[in-house]
């Protein structure tokens, strides 16, 4: 699903809450700083995840995150975890 789609409003993460995906997958595919892609993992875990609940927000995300990660070279263990869960 495209970033831009008007999905990414309305789908729930792991809260069960709306909650955009698309933010911080746009500024993690724009950023080089190690500091703020940390900070974009962080989010990420928090919000597509909760006590083992995921919403339609986490799975719209697995493939942007898999491009995104492809692309930047960000294989590590935020992003093999985060399409396990």
């Amino acid at each position: 699903m495209d970033l831009s789609h008007p999905i990414w409003q309305e789908a729930e993460g792991g809260f069960r809450v709306s909650y955009d995906a698309s933010v911080p997958l746009k500024e993690l595919e724009s950023t080089t700083d190690p500091l703020v892609i940390r900070r974009i993992w962080k989010e990420l875990w928090n919000e597509l995840h909760h006590q083992g609940d995921v919403g339609l927000a986490s799975y719209l995300a697995l493939p942007q995150l898999v491009r995104v990660g492809r692309a930047k070279g960000l294989f590590d263990w935020n992003l093999v975890g985060l399409c396990c869960v």
